[in-house]
């Protein structure tokens, strides 16, 4: 069913449960994975950041994205999953929906804030950007819940999966409440 991954990890504590979930997948799956991890300089060039105080920002970020990606890597690696990493400066919606277009990923795995998913659906955060623009299925991994979107160029129906939480499925943008299927 999945035989490329994507999963989207930042410095967040919840990248420890995304790469979690990802592991579990590739591993029933035999897939493998990419660790994504996009450093989004422009949060950097407003207020109430500026001149070098930006630039020491930046290099933080960049140091701390950098160091849990690999991280990471070595845990799946670990566990046996076959994975590797691409650490990419831009747009993070734009980076991750590059990478899942480019490398054919069949599945994107990401955070979000499952307390506030209706709202996301509605006025638009990373998440939503992703899971209505993606090639792919796309699974939320918050700290309450798991989501996962079918891609809305397949018209397809949503379908029962093993996900290892409470689940939400939304298709085409219309959110279906209670378990996949």
């Amino acid at each position: 069913m999945f035989k490329k991954i994507l999963i989207c990890v930042d410095d967040s504590p919840v990248s420890d449960r995304i790469a979690e979930v990802g592991a579990d997948i590739a591993r029933r799956y035999n897939a493998d994975a990419i660790l994504l991890s996009v450093l989004d300089a422009a949060r950097f060039a407003r207020p109430p950041f500026s001149g070098l105080e930006a630039v020491a920002m930046v290099d933080h970020h960049s140091r701390s994205l950098t160091n849990n990606a690999y991280r990471l890597h070595e845990e799946l690696q670990a566990e046996g999953v076959n994975s590797r990493v691409m650490f990419l400066p831009g747009q993070t919606a734009q980076m991750i929906l590059s990478v899942a277009d480019q490398e054919q990923t069949d599945l994107i795995i990401m955070g979000g804030d499952a307390k506030n998913w209706m709202r996301s659906l509605l006025e638009g955060n990373l998440w939503s950007e992703v899971s209505r623009a993606a090639p792919c299925n796309v699974l939320r991994v918050g700290k309450d819940a798991t989501t996962i979107v079918p891609p809305v160029s397949s018209g397809k129906e949503p379908r029962k999966a093993n996900v290892p939480a409470t689940a939400t499925v939304s298709q085409n943008g219309r959110p279906l409440i209670g378990g996949l299927g």
